[in-house]
């Protein structure tokens, strides 16, 4: 495998997870702000 192709790929899997956790984050500050609306 060529250094560019890995870096590519080791960029793309940054991404990935970067996008996954902003969204798991996401997901749990909308739940939470849920749970307040209802709990009002």
């Amino acid at each position: 495998m060529s250094p560019r192709a890995r870096d590519g790929l080791g960029r793309r899997l940054a991404w990935f997870v970067a996008l996954w956790v902003a969204g798991v984050v996401a997901l749990g500050v909308a739940a939470a702000a849920l749970r307040a609306v209802l709990a009002l």
